[in-house]
């Protein structure tokens, strides 16, 4: 009998244990947005929305660990892809991204929309982005201002899809001659900006003197804006990271260390849309996708990615930044690789929702992430 009685109370003390567990865990991404990149954190509720095939935005209550995903009124703008967002003043603000149009498939969006958390209502504002918000910007809100940086060129983005579109059967060759140009031929945009929701008001705020870059992660703290890698041009990411003050007079950008190899790779390629946050004071960020081989066909001259022969990998690594050194360490893993999802920093972790992993499957896990004492830990 005594043996009996510890037995129960161990089943107790695991299923009390795995229910407060089950209680902390967050519900898992609804599959109609699944694998989306887009969304934002306003206030304590986490919004995520869009997608190639997706007019829908889910918000959730971070605060209350009830909570379920709610549904939003439909996006105003339509299914579209690569749209970026940020929360400033009870509102989401989203902007750009690219969307099927009667021209061609793919084409670049310059216009933005605003959804009010206490009306529950989307208007489309009177204002449009002075160089396209388009595939591979990056957005963050700080200090009640939006900060963009790099994104694809909007014309020979837009002028690839429409040429591929007139040339018909023959669209192979016009993606070959892309796909063959270098990076500095892509003209991604080099330039940070800045749109200011109390003014309506965007800003010039100078060259980024690393090149332009799509994809690339992106944060800010402390007037401090921190880059980490990115795309130079079509499977083409960097390992760099730079950090910009931000002045008066604009940004003050210092050079950082590369991202660490991950063992076992040759090199670091470098990631495109990682995610990243910050987790008792330190910035984390992880997944995102390359293709290994590619730095060094490049450098070679080879500039068709698809020469390498490598497929699109999916990043599980976790790196953490020391500010004061300026240098990166790998502080743990994901469980699998993730790319595109959107992340968030919140009550001292980083939430990352939806993204893609192998095989360009949508991923409807939310994940967690802690950073203490060196180390990481995902629930």
């Amino acid at each position: 009998m005594k043996s009996a009685k510890i037995f129960y109370q161990s089943l107790l003390a695991v299923a009390v244990t795995s229910a407060m567990s089950m209680a902390y865990a967050y519900p898992n991404l609804p599959d109609e947005v699944a694998g989306s990149g887009t969304g934002a954190l306003v206030g304590d509720t986490l919004y995520v929305g869009l997608g190639s095939k997706s007019d829908l935005f889910y918000g959730l209550n971070l605060k209350d660990k009830e909570a379920k995903w709610e549904k939003l009124p439909a996006f105003p703008g339509g299914a579209r892809n690569q749209a970026v967002a940020a929360g400033v003043d009870g509102k989401l603000y989203v902007f750009g991204g690219f969307h099927n149009t009667d021209v061609a498939d793919n084409q670049t969006a310059k216009d933005a929309y605003a959804y009010d958390t206490k009306t529950k209502e989307w208007k489309k504002l009177t204002t449009r982005s002075p160089f396209g918000t388009s595939a591979g910007t990056s957005a963050v809100a700080y200090n009640g201002k939006i900060y963009f940086l790099g994104g694809v060129n909007e014309n020979i983005w837009d002028g690839l899809f429409q040429d591929a579109k007139a040339a018909g059967d023959n669209k192979g060759k016009v993606f070959d001659k892309y796909f063959a140009m270098s990076a500095e031929d892509f003209f991604f945009n080099p330039i940070v900006s800045s749109y200011d929701p109390a003014t309506n008001h965007w800003a010039n705020l100078g060259y980024f003197p690393y090149g332009g870059r799509a994809g690339a992660a992106l944060s800010i703290k402390d007037d401090k804006m921190l880059v980490v890698n990115g795309e130079l041009k079509a499977g083409l990411r960097t390992p760099t990271t730079e950090l910009g003050t931000i002045g008066k007079t604009g940004i003050e950008w210092k050079k950082l260390a590369d991202l660490p190899a991950p063992e076992g790779d040759a090199q670091q390629e470098g990631i495109a849309a990682a995610m990243g946050g910050y987790s008792n004071g330190t910035y984390i960020v992880t997944g995102g996708a390359n293709f290994p081989g590619v730095r060094a066909n490049y450098a070679k001259g080879v500039f068709d990615h698809r020469k390498a022969k490598a497929a699109k990998t999916f990043r599980a690594e976790i790196y953490a930044f020391d500010a004061k050194a300026g240098t990166w360490s790998i502080a743990g893993k994901l469980p699998q690789g993730v790319a595109g999802g959107v992340a968030v920093s919140y009550d001292n972790k980083v939430i990352i929702t939806g993204g893609q992993t192998e095989g360009r499957k949508p991923v409807t896990k939310v994940q967690v992430m802690t950073y203490k004492d060196g180390k990481v830990t995902v629930e």
